[in-house]
């Protein structure tokens, strides 16, 4: 049914197949007889797909432990001009230069805290930190510290974000002097919370050797819970003879993102959440034994159905 379904679907534009589906999620999981699968779920819905808190009480029923919602800015933000996510089918990949389009902390965050009352005890809400275009990068650890505080005493993790290749310079944070002072803004809105909410940093696939090293090591000096590999691979797509710069995920993510997660298990011991790449079952349960302490799906969801999760729980649990 689902294949039929994807054929249609995939008839439109990405981006409004995109709000379809998610409207007939809603209606699936009213429907389904399945119950959610909490006990130890450490399969999550990765950032950018329920970026504004819609999905959050709908999730559980697709066998889903957690959704990662955002990228979430202080303040509201359109996004990069439409088109901005393409599908490649033949390689069963995304394009995405979204640009942080989301309606800001303030809205998201109510959004959250109502979802927060009808979902079942054990679902984790994570939610991913970004900073808002027009701020300039001496100024971004400020952006990350308010886009984190509405949410404080709400969120069960955060994430910081500076990995995404669709907001010019974000990238350039990622160096242990930039993020030394946006983890240290984040954690004090933690702390000023009372609450010990765990602080993950996502990274990109391309930073690899000692730079890599450097950066991990840092972090855990830093006093981070743990990491997110990896975000999206940078890239070009040409869509009516226009060069467009963005992110790729999916299978053309899959190695890199394994490595990237075999290499940073050689460096700490810091718990991470391997996303990128997930496109089946066998790929979910590697990521698991190469020591991911959870995974996230976002891509291998679009192609593989609405409950490729469950799939993959009823492999790593039977």
């Amino acid at each position: 049914m689902w294949w039929l379904l994807r054929k249609v679907l995939f008839l439109l534009d990405a981006e409004d197949a995109h709000a379809f589906a998610k409207v007939g999620m809603r209606w699936l999981a009213r429907l389904t007889p399945f119950k959610p699968l909490l006990k130890d779920n450490p399969i999550g819905l990765a950032a950018g797909f329920d970026k504004n808190a819609e999905m959050i009480e709908f999730l559980p029923y697709f066998g889903f432990g957690s959704v990662e919602i955002g990228t979430v800015t202080p303040l509201p933000q359109g996004g990069n001009q439409r088109p901005r996510l393409f599908r490649k089918p033949s390689d069963s990949t995304l394009f995405n230069r979204m640009g942080f389009n989301n309606l800001g902390a303030g809205i998201i965050s109510e959004r959250v805290r109502s979802a927060k009352k009808r979902i079942p005890s054990g679902f984790k809400i994570g939610v991913n930190l970004g900073k808002n275009k027009s701020t300039p990068d001496e100024l971004a650890h400020l952006d990350y510290a308010k886009a984190a505080a509405p949410f404080a005493d709400t969120a069960d993790y955060f994430v910081i974000n500076v990995s995404s290749p669709n907001t010019p310079g974000l990238r350039a944070l990622q160096t242990p002097e930039h993020l030394g002072v946006i983890v240290k803004e984040v954690k004090e809105v933690i702390r000023k919370s009372g609450r010990l909410t765990p602080l993950y940093v996502k990274l990109a696939p391309e930073i690899t050797g000692e730079p890599l090293k450097d950066l991990v090591q840092a972090l855990e000096s830093a006093g981070v819970s743990g990491l997110v590999l990896t975000n999206t691979l940078g890239g070009d797509y040409i869509y009516r003879q226009k060069t467009l710069s963005g992110g790729w995920s999916g299978q053309i993510l899959s190695t890199v993102s394994r490595d990237r997660l075999i290499e940073v298990r050689g460096i700490t011991s810091l718990p991470v959440i391997s996303v990128g790449g997930i496109m089946t079952v066998e790929d979910a349960l590697e990521r698991m034994k190469l020591g991911a302490s959870g995974i996230q799906i976002y891509t291998g969801w679009i192609y593989q159905g609405p409950f490729f999760a469950r799939k993959i729980y009823q492999r790593l649990f039977g």
